[in-house]
């Protein structure tokens, strides 16, 4: 069982190494995508922050707390690039990630050991290690060890191209 500090602890570093994967990096360099249908730089970062509109993790995870096991409905690939982020700097990308990801460890940090036992359901997750049912804290960790690590390989290997 991972504890609520501790994964505050790993989500803040986990941002400061997808700071450092694009630093320096120039605003022409983010924004060149490597082949037909791959991301940039801008587009990873924008993926991160997610949509607008659309719910975040922390809005989902609160949901965890009201209800009884609820629905996530995970679509691996949506990308959130817009116009309006593909002429933003990377600063400011940057910025939205680590402003994103930083109230999400501080509302992680603020659970209880019973809070983060709640269940929920994500289909998407039932072949997975992580299995149909996660914990708050297994969707915690899988947030942390799979997606922002994968996208952190990606900004790496798109950083070094």
């Amino acid at each position: 069982m991972v504890s609520s500090p501790a994964l505050q602890q790993q989500l803040d570093q986990k941002v400061e190494e997808i700071k450092q994967a694009v630093s320096g990096i120039s605003e022409e360099k983010a924004s060149k995508r490597p082949g037909e249908g791959e991301w940039c730089v801008k587009e990873v970062l924008s993926h991160l922050t997610g949509e607008d509109h659309a719910p975040a993790a922390q809005e989902f995870y609160e949901r965890c707390l009201k209800e009884d096991k609820p629905e996530l409905d995970i679509t691996p690939g949506q990308s959130a690039y817009s116009p309006e982020r593909e002429k933003a700097p990377v600063k400011e990308l940057l910025s939205r990630v680590e402003t994103r990801y930083g109230e999400l460890g501080k509302f992680l940090a603020g659970l209880n050991e019973e809070q983060l036992n709640r269940k929920a359901r994500v289909p998407f997750l039932k072949e997975t290690p992580i299995g149909e049912y996660p914990t708050l804290g297994m969707l915690g960790m899988g947030l942390i060890n799979f997606h922002l690590n994968d996208h952190l390989n990606q900004l790496r290997n798109l950083s070094q191209q």
